[in-house]
């Protein structure tokens, strides 16, 4: 399971840096056709837009794998232990319902893009592609996490349940 994971994480990197190139090569060559050939790209804009959004939720596995998203825990740090110890047990169902959440409404929203049939106005992709991305993220985010729940209470229960970390 942990090498699937592993190459996993590498086509995530993979994909989203292979768009970031792309986006900053049509960026790039868009600046002169506009500001010195007076030839700009019209649908750089949207295509831009398709791009951020890929490596946004391209990259959001990465980061939630490798814990790199913005953390707050100075205020659960500061709680007396008993208290944190609840805390730190309530954040895995926290963070599971709110991805699962986020699943079913990105999956609402694409099934809207797709009924309405919604396209960008010039390239003509419809949106439910641009945001397809969203759901496969989100399921991706879901197993990186289960995964390292899984470590942490294997560590647990090797110590004797005697483990900080749950």
């Amino acid at each position: 399971m942990k090498k699937f994971l592993d190459i996993l994480d590498r086509i995530e990197v993979a994909v989203a840096s292979l768009v970031l190139a792309v986006l900053i090569g049509v960026t790039f060559v868009g600046v002169p056709m506009r500001y010195i050939f007076s030839r700009p790209f019209t649908w750089e804009e949207e295509f831009q837009l398709a791009c951020m959004v890929w490596i946004t939720f391209l990259a959001a596995p990465a980061a939630f794998r490798t814990k790199s998203h913005v953390a707050i825990e100075i205020l659960v740090d500061a709680l007396p232990k008993k208290i944190r110890k609840g805390i730190e047990l309530l954040i895995p169902v926290i963070v599971y319902a709110v991805l699962i959440y986020f699943l079913f409404r990105s999956k609402d929203y694409i099934n809207v893009m797709l009924r309405t049939n919604r396209k960008t106005p010039i390239l003509m992709i419809p949106y439910a592609w641009i945001y397809a991305i969203a759901p496969v993220s989100i399921v991706l985010m879901l197993i990186s996490y289960t995964e390292e729940k899984y470590y942490e209470l294997k560590e647990l229960f090797k110590d004797g349940g005697k483990g900080e970390n749950v």
